[in-house]
């Protein structure tokens, strides 16, 4: 019985030692999403519309190359959509744009914009401190500052 006690535990202690090292060997995340409102956004059109809302997801495609492929949708924008970005910057504060989101102005619902772009020094940064990066859309007439925000690393309600 001793024995097999002493057998148990060995297993037990291999086992644990394996997850860790599972752990550590996790890979970097391939997906990022931003939830986005109006509440989140800086400025005259901070809490516009409590109806205003969007997702945007991002997925790595090519790790070497830094090359992400992303997803805009959105309901309720007031106005005509003209931009979309990401920007650098805390919860509440507006920051510098790092990433141009290029789509085809006009949509307010739905799908509002889809690309790909290549950046590894961004995408490296945002890994290191997702909470310090934001997407907003733009607005016009509406809210050309900016209409709804959402930060990475906060997935909403």
């Amino acid at each position: 019985m001793r024995r097999l006690g002493i057998a148990l535990s060995t297993i037990v202690l291999t086992l644990g030692a394996m997850a860790g090292t599972v752990a550590a060997d996790q890979p970097a995340a391939s997906t990022f999403i931003a939830v986005l409102n109006s509440d989140n956004e800086t400025g005259v059109c901070a809490g516009i519309s409590n109806s205003a809302r969007g997702v945007a997801v991002f997925h790595v495609t090519d790790e070497a190359t830094g090359t992400v492929e992303w997803k805009l949708v959105a309901n309720n924008l007031p106005g005509t959509t003209i931009a979309a970005h990401i920007h650098r910057g805390q919860p509440g504060v507006a920051g510098p744009v790092v990433q141009p989101l290029v789509f085809p102005a006009g949509n307010e619902n739905g799908v509002i914009g889809t690309g790909t772009f290549t950046n590894p020094a961004l995408l490296a940064a945002i890994r290191a401190d997702p909470g310090n990066y934001y997407v907003n859309v733009h607005t016009a007439p509406n809210c050309p500052g900016g209409v709804i925000r959402g930060q990475f690393g906060d997935h909403g309600p």
